[in-house]
């Protein structure tokens, strides 16, 4: 890129001549030779074999390596490039398709859209997207480029449900006014590490269990109930557990573990904690209280009720897979 002449190509001319005003395609971009400049940067007015110019006028970066082909008129450069561009479109889609969603190890599969400032910084950001652990996160790179990024880019990542991540280049405004139009995510960053964090917001949460408490079951009687009398849960005979709290707290609302013999043998809510006659909220270690668990009537003597809450987390990418239950 070049204050005043744009995106600046240099090129080797191999055979017949480029001239000034030129059609030409290079890649997946097409323009219009505007300026041929020689290695001291005097204007040509055109190139032939073995001359080495730098070329102004191509409309979107091309990679090194390219061809720049001159074609007969703007409209069959506009062609050429459409086909490049759907060519290049079907075969993303091809491999974004089956690799979307989940693979069989528990990997989140993840397509993304990959532009930087130039091939330097592109290959920086794939080697820097690449140092981190695929048990979680497989990143599917479905297109790379360097330059802004476009409204084609846009319309293939949201083609294939692939984010954009953008290394320290700017997002054209029909381009990100699209993106929210089409809810495409795009990540922009300027540095690296930057980038690996974008990929931590493609994990998807671990719920875990963290136990708040524990009550021993004492006794087990049987309340007779009017329908009018019963909430959500209850029943005409509804069990009740007198119970001591051994350790933590007991919570009304709580979702409880019933354990006999070292197994599980229920899994619910509370949805009834007195003390005497009175619903309280909690109660702590040492005290006793009467619990009612939804729709379960099957509680013995002896029976332990652990007390726990679920709580959502958002895994390290370097945290082993099966370290969160």
């Amino acid at each position: 890129m070049s204050k005043g002449l744009g995106i600046l190509s240099t090129v080797l001319v191999q055979r017949g001549a480029l001239r000034q005003g030129d059609h030409v395609v290079a890649g997946q971009s097409w323009g219009k030779v505007r300026l041929l400049l020689d290695e001291e940067g005097a204007q040509l007015s055109e190139a032939g074999p073995a001359v080495p110019v730098r070329v102004s006028g191509v409309r979107e970066m091309p990679r090194a390596g390219d061809e720049l082909l001159v074609v007969p008129s703007e409209a069959r450069a506009k062609e050429v490039v459409e086909f490049r561009l759907l060519r290049a479109d079907a075969q993303a889609l091809a491999a974004a398709a089956p690799r979307r969603g989940r693979k069989g190890g528990g990997a989140k599969l993840l397509p993304a859209l990959l532009k930087a400032e130039s091939f330097g910084s592109l290959e920086a950001a794939r080697e820097g997207l690449s140092h981190f652990p695929s048990a979680r996160v497989e990143l599917k790179l479905v297109r790379e480029g360097v330059g802004p990024v476009t409204e084609s880019d846009v319309q293939l990542a949201q083609s294939v449900g692939a984010q954009v991540i953008a290394f320290n280049v700017p997002l054209e405004s029909k381009a990100a006014g699209l993106a929210a139009t089409l809810q495409v995510p795009v990540h922009s960053h300027s540095i690296i590490y930057a980038l690996v964090d974008a990929a931590k917001a493609a994990i998807e949460p671990v719920v875990e269990a963290r136990e708040t408490g524990e009550a021993d079951v004492l006794e087990v009687f049987t309340l007779t109930l009017n329908r009018k009398d019963r909430a959500v849960g209850m029943s005409k005979h509804t069990a009740v557990a007198g119970s001591r709290v051994t350790a933590g707290q007991a919570s009304a609302g709580s979702a409880v573990r019933v354990v006999r013999g070292g197994e599980v043998t229920h899994e619910g809510d509370v949805i009834s904690l007195k003390h005497f006659k009175q619903e309280v909220r909690t109660m702590k270690k040492g005290s006793e209280c009467g619990l009612i668990l939804r729709d379960y009537a099957d509680l013995q003597s002896g029976d332990t009720i652990q007390f726990y809450e679920l709580i959502s987390r958002r895994p390290s990418l370097y945290e082993e897979q099966g370290s969160a239950k």
